[in-house]
């Protein structure tokens, strides 16, 4: 295990605990760091980048404790130098108290209804289905845009500081640059980032969406969430599953799928060393072990078809391939001989049936 004394700022960064100090949220964690730093005074400069980078990547909010010993410091002053009765102090406090929290919904509420829209955008890219577009930004950031997807650059990019909106699925490989974090805006989460390299899928039709995070060091927020933020390390994704069935599938969630769910897994490394999320950076599709119905959206995508299934036991069927430059007749045909269906091409509609 690697000592703490060799530690860099992002080390530091992807600890819970040190998160939690950073953010006020949890005392026991705040006196442990508070010891921890008192006690190693030659990691002082690692860890004040640590808390300042913490800073940025979480929106600059201030400490819970922090802001609550300002206002106590506030009302303390107040009273002090003012005349009024004990219970009417109590009454500025109450009211104090109602405003703050008033504030606070009325973000949320404002978030939640404008994000990512709320962000001017001054340019927007583009790709039709079957199309990938390759874009360098003016930072010197690569973004790969997949198919069916749109990525807005925000107006005044790369001034203050950098932000996007995406639509769709994207490879992000992100140039460092401390003072302006980069920052990627979709409809579920917002990703923070300094200089790393990472996929996002985020379609607005589809049950799920997901970060995966090849290098570096990002954090992500939901944006209809608590307002809790996730780090993430090298190799791990996060799939965010969404509260309401999707129109276009036309289906409806069980009871117990029907709530918000996020879960932190590995990306899927094959034996060739392949990341399966990224394998379609490299012209590939790579199915693993997926039913037919997860593959669906990925076909229609890549082939720019419609596909529909006459009956619902064929989206169970589970397939390992891997496809680059077949055409969609040549990707079915292969698929039978895994599973046994049928299926007819008319123009852009595949019908697959048993």
């Amino acid at each position: 295990m690697i000592e703490r004394s060799r530690f860099n700022a992002e080390d530091f960064l992807v600890d819970s605990t040190f998160q939690q100090y950073c953010a006020g949220t949890d005392k026991l964690c705040i006196e442990y760091w508070e010891k921890y730093i008192k006690a190693h005074p030659e990691q002082a400069d690692v860890i004040a980048e640590a808390k300042r980078l913490h800073f940025i990547l979480s929106g600059n909010k201030r400490s819970v404790f922090t802001q609550l010993d300002k206002l106590k410091l506030n009302l303390n002053s107040e009273a002090k130098t003012s005349k009024l009765s004990k219970s009417y102090t109590w009454l500025k406090v109450a009211a104090a108290i109602v405003v703050v929290i008033s504030i606070s919904f009325f973000y949320r509420g404002y978030v939640s209804q404008n994000k990512p829209s709320g962000v001017l955008q001054a340019q927007t890219f583009k790709t039709k289905g079957g199309e990938r577009k390759k874009i360098t930004l003016s930072d010197g950031s690569i973004v790969l845009l997949n198919a069916q997807s749109s990525l807005s650059i925000a107006e005044g990019f790369n001034e203050a500081k950098r932000e996007v909106i995406l639509k769709g699925e994207a490879y992000f490989d992100v140039a460092h640059n401390k003072n302006k974090p980069f920052k990627v805006h979709t409809s579920d989460f917002d990703i923070n980032v300094l200089g790393t390299a990472f996929n996002v899928k985020a379609y607005p039709d589809e049950i799920s969406s997901e970060a995966t995070l090849i290098r570096g060091l990002i954090t992500m927020e939901a944006v209809n969430g608590n307002g809790s933020i996730i780090t993430l390390k090298p190799s791990q994704k996060v799939t965010f599953y969404k509260t309401i069935a999707v129109a276009s599938k036309q289906k409806t969630l069980k009871p117990e799928a029907a709530r918000p769910e996020i879960t932190i897994n590995h990306y899927t490394l094959i034996k060739d060393s392949t990341i399966v999320e990224t394998a379609w950076t490299q012209n590939r599709i790579e199915i693993y072990d997926q039913n037919f119905d997860d593959i669906k959206s990925v076909l229609e995508k890549w082939y720019s078809v419609d596909i529909k299934f006459t009956d619902p036991d064929i989206e169970k069927y589970r397939f390992t391939a891997t496809f680059s430059h077949e055409s969609i007749d040549q990707v079915l045909s292969a698929l039978q001989k895994v599973e046994n269906f049928k299926y007819e091409i008319k123009g852009n509609q595949v019908i697959i049936s048993k």
